[in-house]
């Protein structure tokens, strides 16, 4: 007799469908560094030299520049040859949703599978607040399988399953920089095995592992420089990425979104249970606890480790959720029972959702909801296609990819999202001064024969807004193209007329 799943069970698989429409979204590609993995994964072949010069601008093409994606953007490119855009992002819905379904497997041990859920659904606002397609989604799925291992290692099978995770390493160094979790999972079980008596059997195989790590992840292109390169990277990182902020940061400058108020509260939420577990002398959750910690003081500080730090917190959250289920759960249900507390929880319980479900934290973009990119986010580069210009192209950085993905190898860009592949000396005085000082964007004009300005203008920088009116209201510069999203110039001068007669843009059309 076939047994049916019980309503818990249920209710999680629905969970977990649900989680993957977060994901299931048209990718972004005009900001999106996809495009540009796109490339590097199609041209590597031809082209081993980007694995370590910046290779896709005319600025900088023989800069220094430890390619430590590399592995991402050719898997990613034989995944969109064979399916195109459809494909990247089912698997990437598919490689996070099962990172979560992992770690929720691990939180079910330690509770059950309401409590497990609860916590899921609690960390669901940071896992799902980067839902894009990027070598990220490796990096948060071996997140989730390191866990998911370690916790279930057994005297049988211990060093087959050392194996495979440090097979894995191999992979996660050359896909994203975080493959230097990994390794923070394995000191954490590790001390585990060192201070509990009853992990003690784990000592020798993990300390090997250990150990092994840093060996393991020389494997790749750039050798030590490779392994180095999550310590290094800030060294020659002159640009204010937003992920790359505190929440602080966010806070200050954008009080209004909830999503970093919910991201705060959890921090400290995550932080504190961890400590509390640690205070009651729940040694046997050490690693889980130590990772949640380490993750939620990074998360303030980076707030593209949030994701990451939603993750390991569920197991955290079930365990001290079930500890205040055991401890008051009897009084809980006894109150359940009086007609009276039942109406008060039921209307506390319904304003709760009401309110989760108004904040769109909980809930995902259904407009977005789909498999290709918008054909609006093609439109200014088949435009581009269909006319003749002459001269170099100035983009700003959002759009760096973008360009590379939809113009290389015709054309070479200015600039794209990878502020460590350009000198910082470039970033500063060529690029930002460019943008806020007349006298240099004349200097740069001349000194890189620009002919084209290729801008994306909702870049939330303080310059980029200013500089686009400034070429608006410049004679030298034409506005040919202009939408919701993107603005074209071409320079004043007689190779451009017939386009600047045909396309010229009313300055009306720039509410500035």
């Amino acid at each position: 007799m076939i047994s049916l799943p019980r309503w818990p069970t249920i209710i999680a698989i629905v969970f977990f469908l649900y989680t993957s429409l977060f994901f299931i979204q048209r990718p972004h590609i005009t900001t999106l560094d996809l495009g540009r993995h796109l490339i590097n994964g199609r041209e590597l072949a031809k082209h081993p030299e980007l694995l370590s010069t910046n290779f896709f601008s005319y600025t900088n093409p023989d800069f220094p520049f430890v390619n430590h994606h590399w592995l991402f953007g050719w898997l990613a490119y034989q995944v969109f040859r064979l399916t195109s855009f459809p494909g990247l992002v089912l698997v990437n819905s598919t490689l996070i949703v099962s990172g979560v379904i992992l770690v929720f497997l691990l939180a079910r041990k330690m509770s059950s599978t309401t409590i497990a859920l609860g916590a899921s659904l609690v960390a669901l606002p940071l896992i799902t607040d980067r839902a894009d397609i990027r070598p990220e989604t490796i990096s948060f799925f071996l997140l989730g399988l390191w866990l998911f291992l370690l916790s279930k290692l057994d005297r049988g099978s211990s060093w087959k399953t050392l194996l495979i995770l440090a097979g894995t390493q191999m992979i996660w160094v050359n896909t994203h920089l975080f493959f230097v979790f990994g390794w923070l999972i394995a000191v954490a079980f590790l001390l585990r095995a060192v201070i509990v008596k009853s992990f003690r059997w784990q000592r020798t195989g993990l300390t090997i592992f250990m150990f092994c790590l840093p060996l393991v992840s020389l494997v790749n292109p750039s050798g030590l420089s490779g392994v180095l390169e999550p310590f290094a990277i800030f060294n020659e990182y002159n640009y204010p990425v937003a992920e790359n902020q505190s929440l602080w940061f966010f806070l200050h400058y954008s009080p209004s979104n909830l999503q970093y108020w919910y991201a705060s509260l959890l921090v400290l939420l995550g932080i504190s249970t961890s400590v509390l577990l640690l205070y009651k002398k729940k040694f046997a959750t050490l690693p889980l606890v130590l990772i949640a910690i380490v993750l939620g003081v990074l998360t303030s500080q980076i707030n593209r480790v949030g994701s990451f730090f939603g993750l390991a917190s569920i197991p955290v959250l079930a365990i001290v959720f079930n500890l205040f289920w055991q401890a008051q759960g009897k009084k809980i249900c006894s109150l359940l029972n009086n007609t009276s507390w039942l109406m008060v929880i039921s209307t506390l319980g319904f304003t709760t959702v009401i309110l989760a479900l108004a904040t769109s934290l909980f809930t995902p973009s259904v407009r977005n909801i789909g498999l290709n990119p918008p054909a609006s986010m093609l439109a200014p580069i088949n435009f581009f296609h269909s006319i003749k210009t002459t001269g170099n192209i100035f983009n700003n950085y959002d759009i760096g990819s973008y360009l590379v993905y939809t113009l290389y190898p015709n054309k070479h860009v200015f600039i794209d999202n990878r502020p460590e592949a350009y000198p910082s000396d470039f970033i500063k005085n060529d690029y930002i001064a460019a943008q806020t000082s007349e006298e240099i964007w004349e200097q740069v004009v001349k000194k890189y024969k620009l002919g084209v300005i290729f801008f994306y203008h909702q870049d939330a920088t303080d310059w980029a807004g200013p500089f686009i009116i400034q070429r608006v209201q410049d004679h030298t510069w034409v506005p040919i193209y202009a939408d919701a999203a993107v603005v074209i110039f071409v320079k004043d001068i007689p190779e451009h007329q017939e386009v600047i007669e045909k396309y010229r843009v009313p300055q009306e059309v720039f509410g500035y």
